[in-house]
């Protein structure tokens, strides 16, 4: 059980009743003892006064006529007498105790004298206790008289006894009194430490009328609780009768052990057995979330968790619906956006195809009528517009093809330098500037080239006079390639489709942006176009980093 830390100021109280009890009761037993002690001694004392008085009084009567008759009124009072004359007992008048040595319990006349002939007593004698007092004669008679105590007899043998059974009972009540309330009081203590641990700490406030503000105050958080629990499992039963009756898609409400507590006729219908409540659901049900098959048919489950007020698992609802036909639908649409990208990409190829035909058509054209100059010239003309032809091709087989990605590790910065190099030897008039850092990557070299030289082509041919590259490394690791022109940027209407093939109208055929992005998802990046510093376009490769 729960002990209180708390100092309990009605067991610190009970304590301190106890103590002072257990005090009471030891000082009545100590007063008890010593008004025995006083009242053993003051008839001791008197005693002893009577003994020798008795003893002086015998002395002067023994000699008169009137010694018997005065004898005899001292043994009726109850004293004894006796007469000695060295060891010779020569009267005696009831029990006088040992004759020798005569002045018993000194040992002799001289020690009874040197200790200043005082009177004797009480002194144990047979079951008695007796005083005993001297008188000598003239004559070498000693008169010895003796006198039971009775009383003093009763007190001396009773007042130890009874002093130290006081202070037993008195100890024994005062422990026993201890143990009962502390036990009585175990509970008590129990109550107030469960009080602080569900609560702040009594302070001031008296213990018994803190226990009972803060048994009230939980009487109030359950019956709070119980309310709400109460609207809780009404909510429940609220959601089970729309989501069971209601919906078009199966639903079957589960209790926290994963048994059906209730569902609908369309869940049945789906799974293609009864579902009775208590019972479990069908093993081709997957635990988790997911598409799975029942026959020729494709279905899908979700699973939402039933929570209680205080986050409590109560369960969950599974949604059951049937994806047969919505995957048909979506295969068929995914066939005609493969169809629409394919015309699209064919009427792009088509219209340059168109072009270039167009263009060497007509040179052929002239050189029927032309003299030997003009058909150099055309001659000329229609082998770079076939040129221009091939390497369209190839820019299209590039990007139609497959590509399977040859990982190595390389220096991004190095890469886009000699990127660089190939492109401002194509374009001798351009002024291309690079800045940047080592980036060292995970890529494919070749792959990741073509990204670098497309970008840098595309912002070749925008720009007036410059184009600005950075190869920098994030915080986070990301690699970033952006390539800056000080062109007249995109125009809006193309925006939106810049990247996709042949929408651009430069020279290179409208398919660099569209294979450079391609390429560098198939890293896991992206590339992005932004607004440039001075109003061009900046086009933004972002990779994600590979161990250095």
């Amino acid at each position: 059980m729960t002990r209180s830390a708390l100092p309990s100021r009605r067991f610190r109280s009970a304590q301190w009743l106890i103590g002072v009890t257990l005090l009471v009761l030891v000082s009545m037993v100590v007063a008890e003892a010593l008004g025995m002690f006083d009242l053993a001694g003051r008839v001791e004392a008197d005693a002893q006064e009577g003994a020798r008085a008795a003893a002086m009084f015998a002395a002067s009567e023994l000699a008169t006529s009137e010694a018997p008759r005065f004898l005899a009124t001292l043994r009726e009072d109850g004293w004894s007498v006796g007469v000695f004359r060295d060891a010779i007992v020569l009267r005696r008048s009831g029990e006088i105790g040992p004759a020798s040595p005569v002045f018993w319990p000194w040992a002799s006349r001289e020690h009874w004298e040197a200790s200043g002939r005082p009177v004797a007593g009480p002194l144990p004698l047979g079951a008695h206790q007796v005083v005993i007092a001297y008188q000598p004669l003239s004559d070498g008679r000693v008169i010895r008289v003796l006198r039971r105590l009775p009383v003093a007899t009763a007190i001396t043998r009773w007042r130890l006894t009874g002093a130290l059974l006081g202070l037993v009972v008195a100890t024994g009540g005062g422990l026993l009194a201890w143990l009962l309330i502390t036990r009585a009081l175990a509970p008590y203590r129990e109550l107030l430490a469960e009080a602080a641990r569900v609560s702040a700490g009594p302070g001031d406030v008296a213990e018994d009328r803190y226990l009972v503000q803060t048994f009230r105050a939980t009487v109030q958080r359950l019956e709070s609780s119980e309310a709400a629990l109460r609207r809780r499992a009404d909510e429940l039963a609220v959601l089970t009768d729309v989501l069971s009756r209601g919906s078009t898609a199966g639903v079957a409400i589960l209790g926290a052990h994963g048994r059906i507590t209730a569902c609908n006729a369309v869940a049945t219908s789906l799974l293609g057995t009864s579902l009775a409540p208590g019972s479990s659901l069908p093993d081709v049900v997957p635990p988790g979330q997911g598409r799975f098959s029942l026959g020729a048919a494709t279905l899908e489950s979700r699973r939402l968790p039933l929570l209680g007020p205080a986050g409590e698992h109560l369960g969950e609802v599974l949604f059951l619906t049937d994806r047969s036909g919505i995957d048909a639908l979506e295969r068929a649409l995914a066939e005609r956006e493969q169809m629409a990208q394919l015309g699209e990409l064919a009427a792009g190829m088509a219209h340059e195809l168109r072009n270039a035909l167009t263009t060497i058509r007509g040179y052929l054209r002239l050189l029927a009528d032309a003299g030997p100059e003009k058909r150099a010239l055309h001659l000329g003309a229609i082998e770079e517009e076939s040129t221009a032809l091939g390497g369209l091709l190839d820019r299209f087989l590039r990007f139609a093809q497959p590509h399977d990605l040859q990982m190595s590790r390389i220096d991004v910065l190095t890469l886009v330098s000699e990127a660089v190099t190939r492109v401002a030897t194509a374009y001798p008039e351009a002024k291309i500037e690079l800045d940047g850092t080592p980036a060292p990557a995970l890529a494919d070299p070749v792959a990741l080239a073509s990204v670098a030289e497309n970008l840098l082509r595309n912002g070749v041919e925008a720009a007036r006079q410059r184009v600005h590259v950075t190869v920098s490394t994030t915080s986070g690791g990301e690699i970033t390639i952006a390539v800056e022109d000080d062109g007249p940027g995109v125009a809006p209407e193309i925006r939106d489709r810049l990247f996709r093939p042949f929408a651009s109208t430069k020279p290179s055929g409208g398919l660099g942006l569209a294979l450079a992005r391609r390429l560098t998802r198939l890293h896991g990046g992206e590339v992005t176009l932004e607004a440039g510093a001075t109003g061009g376009a900046r086009f933004v490769v972002r990779l994600p980093a590979g161990s250095p």
